[in-house]
């Protein structure tokens, strides 16, 4: 009898344990998959092309193809961008491939190889794209009224380090190798004292997004970071508890803003009609929405003399990168 009410007892647990995870999982999967409509986007994380770029027989309209850098990790980034894509997609009446990969460079390659329509990019790649193979600009989004942004130097609130001086000799995280602010500007800022990242600091290593850089300074696995300050301040909105375990201690001059890009040889229709969504889909009441939960006031035309600023700091660091 009393084996038998042990078991009750440990399937009753069980029971619970079940009940609870089903509870919580649900509401996030509903709310993931809120606006994607009937048309899931094509996602791919590995890296998988259609190099035709045809449509297939059992699909009913062409393809377009549309990466998203890492600027932050793969599961947010499509979270925050999913409902975008497809509604891109859904004005063009076009199956969207969502394709994401791990560093700035994998983008640019497939930029390069024409393997992608449209990209949502860093101003460092696009800067060393536009050079490289005549990389376009395709629209700016406007956030918080301004067509910048900026490099923020964080560190842990509960440390004692108060400015980048104070990390001297401590492990600092890199975001990207060809990332504009987690990247060039701070090797900027230690190059213009005619030090390195080896000589300066203890150690040094990349998370490949800036939202892992946050964490890794938040967890205590760098005592320092450089990240753009539109992840920084977009995750204060959205994941304050994480952000208030950091402090920023420095800031750069600004930039232009990370753009969307395109390559040259895009059909110039496509272009055409592609710009005109991105320039109204802040007057859209689904596109407002959208814009509303990544902090985009709307897009704009984009002005490549506003990444000159960046074209200077690359100019500077070549030499001493080589």
């Amino acid at each position: 009898m009393v084996a038998a009410n042990s078991i009750l007892r440990f399937n009753f647990v069980i029971l619970l344990i079940t009940l609870n995870f089903f509870l919580s999982v649900v509401p996030v999967l509903g709310e993931n998959m809120k606006g994607l409509k009937n048309k899931p986007l094509e996602i791919d994380f590995n890296d998988i092309v259609d190099d035709t770029g045809k449509p297939s027989k059992k699909t009913p309209c062409p393809q377009l193809k549309i990466a998203v850098a890492a600027m932050i990790s793969p599961q947010d980034t499509y979270k925050y961008y999913a409902q975008l894509l497809n509604l891109i997609g859904d004005r063009m009446n076009r199956r969207v491939s969502f394709i994401q990969k791990k560093t700035y460079a994998e983008v640019n390659e497939m930029l390069k190889r024409k393997e992608l329509d449209l990209a949502f990019v860093c101003s460092g790649p696009y800067v060393s794209g536009k050079k490289e193979f005549d990389l376009e600009i395709l629209a700016v989004p406007v956030c918080h009224g301004k067509k910048v942004y900026h490099s923020y130097f964080i560190a842990s609130k509960e440390s004692s380090i108060r400015s980048f001086v104070d990390l001297r000799g401590k492990t600092f995280a890199f975001t990207d190798s060809l990332s504009n602010t987690g990247y060039m500007v701070p090797v900027f800022f230690l190059a213009k004292q005619d030090q390195t990242p080896e000589q300066y600091f203890k150690k040094t290593f990349f998370t490949h997004s800036h939202d892992n850089s946050i964490q890794a300074v938040a967890n205590g696995l760098a005592e320092g970071a450089a990240v753009d300050s539109l992840i920084y301040d977009f995750m204060q909105k959205t994941d304050p508890d994480l952000t208030g375990k950091t402090r920023i201690i420095g800031k750069s001059s600004p930039f232009g803003i990370p753009p969307v890009v395109t390559i040259s040889s895009l059909d110039p229709k496509i272009k055409a009609q592609l710009k005109q969504i991105f320039f109204s889909i802040h007057n859209d009441p689904e596109g407002k929405v959208i814009l509303y939960k990544l902090q985009i006031d709307r897009f704009v035309e984009g002005n490549d003399a506003d990444y000159d600023t960046v074209r200077q700091l690359q100019k500077f660091l070549k030499p001493k990168l080589e």
